[in-house]
Order: structure tokens, then sequence, then C-alpha cells
């Protein structure tokens, strides 16, 4: 009898609805949103239990479900080898990466603390139980790291600086990450309105790229990276200004995995995503120019796949079953909803700038397989700013006030999709 009940609740709660059409529907369109998100996280169990139910539902709802089932039966065959236990947990810390730093340590028993002095600003951690195979000295801008065995049995971590900057850590899995970036102010000073349709609403931009990714180079060697992020921090502050809730991906010059930044977003449960990019000109096309917004869809335009596949090098790991997979699972509503947001924002930046600027070529809205966009739950767009390979362009993007007039046009579109769809 007690397995019976078991049985029953198993069921209930992981198998299928089938009682009607639409409840096997919108299990289906669930599991589609888990298993992407696990697909992106690496996450085998989840995949294989997203899987499960989605070829149950598929069958329900009559649906081609063929690739899916090919899926679960590789991750099937591959959860039942044999993986090899480890006794015991090493107390040497392993380092990753020191900007951001990025350290395997024994356990979570650490302590934070700050130093503060005249003319010297330091932020300490230190690891117990922790043994570092070497000292490490790394100059970042103007803030120095230093990691060294403090004791017999601690090891230290000191950032410190003559200039104040802001600190953060955070510990995922025994692995300790840390991310500092220097004290800015805010420039422009300009009183927005906040209305009824922006109060809550919570926006997350994304400057792509960053640390040992810089992007695209242009002429003078300028680099993406660089370019997005200023125009990221004005954006960030026109919306706030206007009432709305922001995050940024990156706050500094350091690199995020993609799929950090699509998970970012839904972790603070964003109304919108906006990424942000510079266009790099393929050599056979003359004197490229022009402002282009992508939303994620299916795609043949070959001047769209290109501009994607520049994008998309950090997740070319993914093989061909795994990205057929996730662009199956793209829902029409978001896709309509994301290209209505990117014709708002587009528009609202070509006008903005035509009022102060010559030669503002509009690119258009298009569809593109942008992996950056894969797995977000909300309305999602990536923004080509300009051409780095464009002299007139180039200047123009590393310009502060054009790029204030960039981010003004970016944060009225955002606006004139939340008056529309609120």
């Amino acid at each position: 009898m007690k397995k019976l009940i078991l049985l029953f609740f198993t069921i209930f709660l992981f198998g299928c609805n089938t009682k009607s059409y639409n409840t096997a529907y919108n299990d289906y369109y669930k599991n589609q949103q888990l298993y992407i998100n696990a697909l992106l996280n690496n996450d085998k169990k989840t995949q294989i239990k997203a899987l499960k139910e989605l070829i149950e539902c598929g069958e329900y709802l009559n649906f081609d479900i063929s690739t899916y089932k090919k899926k679960y039966q590789s991750l099937i065959k591959t959860s039942q080898k044999k993986v090899k236990k480890t006794s015991y947990f090493s107390k040497y810390i392993k380092i990753h990466s020191t900007n951001p730093l990025k350290i395997t340590i024994p356990s979570n028993n650490i302590k934070h603390f700050v130093i503060k002095r005249k003319n010297i600003y330091k932020e300490v951690i230190d690891i117990k139980n922790a043994i570092t195979p070497k000292f490490i000295k790394r100059k970042i801008g103007n803030i120095t790291l230093k990691i060294a065995q403090f004791n017999k049995n601690t090891v230290r971590i000191v950032y410190s600086s003559n200039k104040p900057f802001y600190f953060k850590y955070e510990i995922k899995n025994n692995k300790l990450y840390t991310y500092l970036y220097p004290k800015t102010t805010l420039t422009k000073k300009t009183n927005y309105k906040k209305t009824v349709f922006n109060r809550k609403k919570v926006i997350v931009i994304d400057p792509g790229h960053g640390g040992k990714d810089s992007g695209g180079i242009g002429i003078g060697n300028r680099y993406e990276k660089y370019a997005v992020l200023n125009i990221a921090k004005k954006l960030a502050n026109i919306l706030k200004r206007k009432g709305y809730i922001v995050y940024l991906t990156r706050k500094s010059d350091y690199f995020i995995p993609l799929k950090k930044r699509t998970h970012y977003a839904n972790l603070k449960k964003a109304n919108l995503f906006i990424s942000l990019h510079c266009n790099i000109a393929p050599k056979h096309i003359t004197s490229p120019r022009g402002i282009e917004t992508y939303y994620l869809s299916p795609t043949r335009n070959e001047r769209a796949i290109e501009v994607a596949r520049l994008e998309n090098k950090e997740i070319a790991k993914l093989n061909y079953l795994d990205q057929r997979v996730i662009l199956n699972f793209l829902n029409k509503d978001r896709i309509i909803s994301s290209q209505k947001f990117g014709i708002d924002v587009q528009n609202n930046i070509i006008n903005t700038l035509r009022k102060k600027y010559k030669y503002i070529k509009n690119g258009g809205v298009r569809p593109a397989p942008f992996w950056v966009l894969v797995g977000t739950q909300m309305p999602a767009i990536l923004i080509e700013l300009g051409y780095l390979t464009n002299p007139l362009e180039v200047k123009r993007l590393f310009n502060p006030t054009y790029q204030y007039y960039l981010a003004k046009g970016i944060a009225k579109g955002v606006d004139s999709y939340f008056k529309k769809n609120p």
C-alpha cells in the first residue's frame, strides 16, 4: 500500500500532467525551460528528468520528439558509467584565475575583514585549513593582489590600493570567486520622471565580452569590451533615475561565461535583458556602418548568421545535437515579445541620435541565433551599437557624449516597450 501511495505522488509531482491538452502543453513548455538551463549549467541529472517529462508530454501532444529521445538515451548511457570516487579532499587550494579570482578551497570556512588606514584600503580573506602551492602577486589596475601562506593552516588573500574600490566575493561548490572594480561617480545629473509602468520593473544589462575576451578590436587598436562597458554604465544610470531596478552582468573588466549572463538575469527575475556589443565587418563588406538590433530566433539570413558566429565563439563547445535541441525549444511568444522590444529600442536609438548627429544608419531589427540570449525567461535583445571598423563610428563609440545619447535612446526604447506592454 505504501509503495502504491509513493508511486502515485511520484507521478503526480514529476510526471507530465495529461488531464488536458493545455496542462500537457504547459508542462511541456516548463520542462523546455528547465532543460535549457540544465544544459547550459551542465546539470546532467536535471537534463535527464526534464527530457523524460518532455518525451512523455510530447507523445501525448503528438509532437516530433525524436531529437529529445536520442539525447535522453545518450545521457542515460553516460550516467550508467562508473565514476571514480575520491576518498579525500585536498587541502591545497587550486588557483584557476586571478582576475576575477577563482580558486578551489577545502571548505567554506573563510574569514573576511577590511583594513582602512590613511591612503591604504585592504580587503582580506583568510582560508582556514588550507595550503597554497606558491606565492602570488598580481597588479590589477591600481589594485594589488597577494596570495600567500599566512601561517601553517591558513592561506591569506589581500587586495590593497591607495584608492577606494568596491569588492565582493561568493562561494559556490567549494570555489571562491572575488570581484573588484574602482569606485566611479555618476556623470549626467538629468532628472527623469518616474512613471507607474516602470516602477519595480527589473532590467539586466549585459556589457559583452570582458577580461580575457576583448571582443572586437577596431581601428586604432580600440577594444569592444571597454566601449560597451561605458555605454552600459550610462544606460544603467539613466534607467535607475527613471525608477527601474537595474543590474549589470559585469561592472568592470572581467570575464563572464555566456551561460552565466542569462542565468544571472533569470536569478534576478528580470523583465528585460539587453546585451550590448559592437560590430566588426567581414573583409568582403566595404564601408560598413549602422546600428543593428537582434532577437533570438533561428534564421537563414547569411549576414545575421555571420554576425552571430562572431559572438558565439565561446559556446562553440556545444555539440550540434545540443544546439538543435535548444533552438527547437524556443518559445514563439517570447520570440514575438523580443522582436517587439527590439523594434522599440532600435527606433528610439535612431531617432535620438539623428537629432544630434549626421550619418546615422538604421541597420534594422533581425532574428539571429545568439547564444548569449539562450535560456533567458524574458524578452531579450542584443544590440550591435556600431562598427569598430568604420572610422567615424569607432570614434563616436568611444566618445562619452555619443555614448550618453546611445544610452538615452535605448532607455527611451525600454519606456516605449513597457507603455505598449505593461
